[in-house]
């Protein structure tokens, strides 16, 4: 990064659940995720919001869209744990890159990387059964709070996420339980540091059979 876009960058800190993106309207921001996660939700496709990935350091967030020449996001972008960015104008961000091809081949091969991992991993999200499809839903959203994990999806929104009925999606949760890797406390999916391995041997099983 040039010497002259230093000036534009600044820190941004995000708190869990802040919104950083929203897909209505195309960001004015590029932020370069230093710490923490954030979760891309299509909150367009259905009534319930569906997180398609999650989103670690160093990730960038924002220019997709300025790639495409979009005026809106493709995705609600949200913090889902306490986020820490380094910010930019968009068009500090744009003038920046497009004029270098260094930076801008090393970023497609960023992007280029990511959309294929998405594409797999829905591929195989595609082929799994229920129970795996719920295991992988425990593992990569569920909430620390003390010291368990706890799932904040009502079961029509977890139903939803596993493309199955709210019939299926008790059945499944009941199986969970029974086997010993999931609790169920007031209604909550929960989760502590022993059962949470078990779910990914489980969900490594169940892959495997693919």
């Amino acid at each position: 990064m040039p010497e002259s876009v230093l000036p534009y960058l600044y820190v941004k800190k995000f708190s869990y659940g802040e919104t950083v993106i929203r897909s209505a309207s195309r960001s004015e921001t590029v932020y370069f995720l230093m710490e923490g996660k954030a979760h891309a939700i299509d909150d367009r496709v259905q009534s319930l919001p569906y997180v398609f990935v999650e989103l670690y350091p160093v990730e960038i967030l924002g220019d997709y869209e300025l790639f495409a020449h979009r005026e809106s996001s493709y995705a609600t972008i949200t913090a889902a744990a306490p986020c820490e960015c380094i910010a930019m104008p968009s068009r500090v961000y744009l003038n920046w890159i497009s004029g270098d091809a260094g930076a801008l081949f090393y970023r497609l091969g960023l992007v280029m990387n990511q959309l294929g991992e998405q594409a797999a991993a829905g591929r195989q999200y595609f082929f799994m059964d229920c129970g795996a499809r719920c295991a992988s839903q425990i593992l990569q959203y569920a909430v620390p709070e003390g010291e368990n994990f706890v799932m904040r999806l009502t079961r029509e929104q977890l139903a939803a996420r596993l493309g199955c009925s709210l019939r299926t999606c008790h059945r499944v949760v009941e199986e969970l339980e029974r086997e010993g890797l999931l609790s169920v406390r007031k209604g909550k999916i929960t989760v502590d540091g022993g059962q949470r391995e078990r779910l990914t041997e489980y969900l490594k099983s169940r892959v495997q059979g693919l």
